[in-house]
């Protein structure tokens, strides 16, 4: 069980937090209590504070809901407690943490390994988790690779021209993956740790590029940034070859991928739901960027829960993205399946139903954390 997160669930009313963040969302572990703490010093020009949320009455009952919804679940219970904390679960320390060690896995079947994060920027290399689907990448950042006979969709590009060139394509090509063959390139957003990668890859594979318009105008503004460029590894842009639109379907073979808008993290964010086979059955799953890093509230509520809602319209049995380590895609989740393939259980498909209660989880938690800093 994740002990650190989990233990001071089981009294009515208490709150455990695995981080507490400062203002710029980076924390240090703190060992979960059954019963209440003194508060960590606050600055007062920081409203997301352990303080804040241990204080707010609307925010400890959005905790109890997202608990409520989890249950006797222990999968569920660990996707609350990395949520239902000031840092959200998108801090780099919490991506340290997650899955290292016993205490931060999730008391379930089947049973993981604790999976190493000696660095932030350590190799992982390919992970298969479906028929036709795959996760590449390093401890902090990846993208995520549907195939098909006809052809490849990816999704984000990683950091810079040397990931691509030096982690990707490599990966793909021990598994008999050919570059060449990727047909779509789609970016969650605009950010450098997704699109470094993207101009080479596009030169490898012919591949057209799908971002939103406002995503597409924040990305070519990058090149005008010397500091940019020089972490890219690349001063030539990819083309612009695809403004997305919401429910824009991309058709490779016989996969087509839904892409969705996620207003949230950047004005044109952006989420995709892929059909992946497994075992002869398909399963739609949800790829989303940023997993609840959202800015206001308009954001939560046009972009986050946008995509939330549809995902349970249309029934995805996971929700992943290309940060490992805080949606259902822990590194010792991926590593098992891949280390196992094909397991028996694949521990990435929660299910229709548990999907939709893993969804309202995060919703619930992302109430608590608009509460406690009072977005409205």
């Amino acid at each position: 069980m994740l002990k650190t997160i989990l233990r001071g669930f089981m009294g009515a009313g208490a709150v455990v937090l695995l981080v507490a963040c400062g203002s710029d969302g980076q924390g240090e572990a703190e060992v979960a209590q059954s019963a209440p703490q003194a508060a960590p010093t606050v600055e007062d020009d920081n409203p997301n504070t352990q303080e804040a949320w241990d204080s707010n009455p609307d925010t400890q009952r959005w905790i109890a809901e997202a608990m409520a919804i989890a249950g006797d679940d222990p999968d569920l219970q660990f996707d609350a407690g990395i949520f239902c904390q000031p840092s959200r679960g998108v801090s780099s320390e919490d991506r340290s943490l997650m899955g290292t060690s016993q205490e931060y896995l999730p008391d379930s079947e089947p049973f993981l390994q604790p999976f190493p994060y000696p660095e932030r920027s350590a190799p992982v290399g390919i992970h298969r988790l479906f028929d036709n689907f795959y996760w590449i990448g390093n401890n902090y950042i990846g993208v995520w690779l549907v195939t098909s006979d006809d052809g490849y969709i990816m999704y984000d590009a990683m950091n810079n021209l040397s990931d691509a060139r030096d982690v990707i394509i490599p990966a793909m090509e021990s598994v008999g993956l050919d570059p060449t063959m990727i047909r779509y390139l789609v970016f969650g957003h605009y950010h450098t740790d997704h699109t470094g990668g993207g101009h080479y890859l596009q030169e490898v594979s012919g591949a057209q590029a799908v971002m939103h318009w406002a995503d597409w105008e924040l990305y070519l503004d990058y090149f005008d940034d010397p500091a940019r460029i020089e972490r890219m590894g690349d001063p030539v842009p990819m083309s612009r070859d695809i403004d997305a639109e919401d429910g824009m379907e991309l058709t490779v073979g016989d996969v087509t991928a839904t892409v969705y808008q996620m207003t949230g993290h950047t004005p044109g964010s952006l989420a995709m739901i892929v059909p992946v086979q497994y075992q002869g059955e398909e399963h739609p799953i949800l790829l989303i960027t940023a997993g609840n890093a959202f800015n206001n509230i308009n954001a939560f509520i046009g972009g986050y829960e946008h995509i939330w809602d549809i995902g349970i319209e249309r029934g995805v049995e996971s929700v992943m993205q290309t940060h490992p380590n805080t949606n259902m895609n822990l590194l010792a989740r991926t590593a098992y399946v891949n280390d196992n393939y094909p397991p028996e259980v694949n521990p990435l498909l929660y299910g229709p139903e548990r999907t939709e209660r893993y969804i309202n989880i995060v919703r619930a938690c992302s109430r608590a954390y608009i509460e406690a800093i009072d977005m409205f």
